[in-house]
């Protein structure tokens, strides 16, 4: 939480003097959510901004010594490109990178944000794909989820543990950007892998 806040502190504090910071500072491991990779925020990503994006992380994660692990078998632009019109929408970032956790098992069973299984993209909860989480549609999105995982026999556990839409609302504006739901994400497998 305290590395969130700082990096969040960061970022708000680059903004409001008008300093750029990398795409990728959001996210320093795990797959880049669709907000990395659309760099001007107009909804879609652009072969040359998916190469931007890759190459700024690549390069940052080399400086700090921490260099990106299986870039030669990570997917391409094509690969995400499922339909072929040149640009990438959140949902099939999303599909490829939901389906690429699942080829290497996930987190299995019961486990992740609270919610069971592999975690959700955000688009599984963008039920209006408008990118942005109003609180309706994130805990209409989460019962779906919970009847989805019953029905294929794996019952979510730690439910009571599952953070409130409040708690993700990292800006308290009353919606969850891709962003924010990355980032509670991020902090849930923390806390799952911290040794007890």
């Amino acid at each position: 939480m305290k590395n969130l806040k700082t990096t969040l502190s960061m970022a708000l504090t680059a903004a409001t003097v008008g300093l750029a910071l990398p795409v990728f500072a959001q996210s320093p491991g795990g797959p880049m959510g669709f907000a990395m990779f659309d760099r001007n925020q107009d909804g879609v990503v652009t072969e040359q901004e998916f190469a931007e994006a890759r190459a700024e992380r690549m390069a940052s994660r080399a400086a700090q010594g921490a260099p990106m692990r299986g870039i030669a078998n990570a997917p391409t632009f094509a690969d995400f490109d499922r339909n072929g019109d040149g640009k990438l929408t959140p949902d099939e970032v999303a599909a490829v990178q939901q389906a690429r956790r699942q080829a290497r098992g996930g987190m299995g069973p019961g486990r992740g944000m609270g919610m069971g299984g592999n975690q959700p993209a955000f688009a599984q909860f963008d039920l209006n794909g408008d990118g942005a989480l109003t609180e309706q549609e994130f805990y209409e999105a989460r019962g779906q989820r919970i009847q989805q995982r019953a029905g294929q026999g794996y019952p979510m556990r730690n439910l009571a543990n599952a953070p409130a839409f409040q708690a993700i609302d990292l800006d308290g504006n009353g919606q969850v950007t891709a962003d924010e739901f990355a980032a509670a994400q991020a902090q849930h497998r923390q806390q799952m892998m911290a040794p007890r």
